[in-house]
């Protein structure tokens, strides 16, 4: 059932397009509110009202479509081989980014996006500013209704490795698109607002209906959902994100079901992910995966799947997985494996305050 949040607009505000002192927005799924003190978004809203809306098809460097519609990066650690003329194909330097390819990529538009309509939506439902409401729905609209500057509904050339696959994205490559999750919430909170008319809000949803329906059934699409390591969990998080926006519950907590083999495959009884603590960035990709999988279980908790309690017959669990990584929450610099990315003190703490977010929607079910 929606949450409803109340929210009392001074009548001495000024400057400000009000708004009717009852506020109703639906609960996010994964945006935690806390994270977003009013003194912050009161600095931000007005940064964010000013910004000139960016689209996907401003890109230098077409799809290899032609078509500007087509969102379009780059593998972040591929690189040219030095071994070649020309250094094709890219090779792959883990931990290693290849930055020189983001002015060609819709990286950067894409991130511009999602930062500003959260922030907007965030500006609404917080801050009850209708202008915030108003802005995003500009962006909204130029990403995911308007003809000429909309997004085509895929990532079919997302984390293009050049010279392989004949340029096409690689599976590897939905992973840009859980960013998609903050968009998915913002529209959540944004719901009654002035941001979108009823035929926009249709065509938001239907765009996103054609998303799934490419997530699902393309050849990288299939791939990502096997993908044994971090990629299949943020896979996962991203298409119960999409079924429960969409109204498709049933479908989500079916999904959800099947991490429990994903659980059993990834961790280890003593709470170890050896396909993470294999990378480069040890302890920041198994914190990158608990992530995903925390993610996926607060989704599984608000449509009645318990995974946070689970334990696989391996012995391996969630809270397994967060006790191992625990210890290096207060120093990082401990960590004795490989991590070429210095971790800041407090790097768990998002994930703590998701189990808590986690307890207390099973709660609340029982």
């Amino acid at each position: 059932m929606p949450f409803v949040r109340f929210g009392f607009v001074p009548a001495f505000a000024t400057g400000l397009l009000l708004v009717s002192s009852t506020l109703r927005a639906a609960e996010p799924y994964i945006l935690d509110l806390a994270e977003h003190p009013t003194a912050k978004l009161e600095a931000a809203c007005p940064k964010a009202i000013a910004a000139p809306v960016v689209t996907v098809v401003e890109k230098t460097r077409p799809s290899p479509t032609g078509d500007p519609h087509d969102y379009v990066s780059y593998g972040r650690y591929w690189w040219p081989d030095p071994t070649k003329v020309d250094g094709l194909p890219f090779i792959r330097r883990d931990g290693h980014h290849n930055r020189e390819q983001l002015k060609f990529s819709d990286t950067e538009r894409f991130n511009r996006m999602v930062n500003s309509v959260e922030t907007l939506a965030l500006g609404w439902a917080e801050l009850h500013r209708a202008d915030c409401a108003t802005r995003a729905g500009d962006w909204l609209r130029a990403w995911f209704v308007t003809p000429a500057t909309r997004m085509n509904p895929n990532f079919s050339y997302a984390q293009i490795r050049l010279g392989r696959d004949g340029n096409r994205g690689s599976s590897f490559g939905l992973i840009d698109g859980r960013a998609f999750i903050r968009v998915v919430d913002a529209l959540r909170l944004l719901e009654g607002s002035p941001a979108l008319s009823a035929s926009d809000d249709r065509a938001v949803h239907q765009w996103f209906a054609d998303y799934l329906q490419w997530f699902v059934t393309s050849a990288q699409g299939k791939a990502e959902a096997k993908a044994p390591n971090n990629h299949g969990s943020w896979y996962l998080q991203q298409r119960l994100v999409f079924n429960r926006y969409l109204g498709r519950d049933t479908e989500a907590r079916k999904l959800a079901e099947t991490d429990r083999a994903r659980i059993a495959k990834q961790i280890k009884p003593d709470g170890r992910q050896p396909l993470e603590l294999a990378r480069a960035d040890s302890l920041g990709y198994s914190a990158f995966n608990l992530e995903a999988q925390l993610g996926v279980a607060l989704l599984a908790a608000q449509v009645g799947v318990d995974l946070w309690h689970y334990e696989a017959p391996n012995g391996g669990s969630l809270k397994k997985a967060l006790d191992y990584l625990r210890p290096y929450n207060a120093d990082p610099k401990t960590w004795t494996g490989e991590q070429l990315k210095q971790l800041e003190p407090g790097f768990l703490d998002p994930h703590l305050a998701l189990v808590a977010r986690i307890e207390s929607t099973l709660a609340q079910r029982q």
